[in-house]
């Protein structure tokens, strides 16, 4: 993924003076590329494999992905430092789910539902059962289960008290029990 090309470039005279791009902030100049690029280039894949499962569709986990990284290399001079992953993370969470509501909004204006197939499941059932969930859960049981974060980090990332999280997570893997037949109140 090379993410240096032109950044910082623009014309100002000549044929293409009317179409150039504005220069970029200069938080965002070329040396600054390869350490964001250290940083962040590693976690693409399994950044995208997490918006889609909260999104449901490739190609938008695709575009909300190379937007969070487009914001994020802007942003990447206000980086703490801290943990790359984890802030990508929140950035692309939050696009996502602005994401879900500009689509649901635009559903309900021309008055139609569209089912979204969900990629490849390896475990229909299990692809199904996430895909009833809603998706806050959907991304806390994620960001949990497969990424390992902890409640207090989820809550961070997602911008909501601790006790949210804690009971998303607590909803979530009760409705997953119950549609997977694994629950002992059944």
């Amino acid at each position: 993924m090379e993410l240096t090309g032109g950044v910082g470039k623009a014309a100002t005279s000549g044929p293409d003076a009317a179409t150039a791009r504005p220069a970029e902030p200069p938080s965002t100049r070329p040396a600054e590329a390869p350490a964001f690029e250290a940083s962040v280039a590693p976690h693409w894949a399994n950044l995208v494999r997490r918006l889609v499962l909260v999104l449901g569709d490739r190609a938008m986990a695709e575009d909300v992905a190379q937007d969070a990284y487009l914001r994020a290399f802007r942003a990447w001079d206000r980086f703490d430092g801290s943990d790359a992953r984890a802030w990508l993370y929140t950035i692309a969470l939050r696009l996502a789910f602005n994401e879900q509501r500009r689509h649901r909004r635009w559903l309900a204006a021309v008055r139609r539902v569209e089912p979204r197939p969900w990629a490849g499941p390896s475990d229909p059932d299990l692809w199904a059962a996430l895909g009833r969930l809603d998706t806050r859960t959907r991304a806390a049981l994620l960001l949990s289960a497969v990424d390992g974060y902890s409640q207090r980090e989820i809550a961070a990332m997602l911008a909501v008290p601790e006790g949210t999280v804690a009971s998303w997570l607590s909803r979530g893997r009760a409705a997953l029990r119950h549609d997977l037949g694994d629950d002992p109140g059944r």
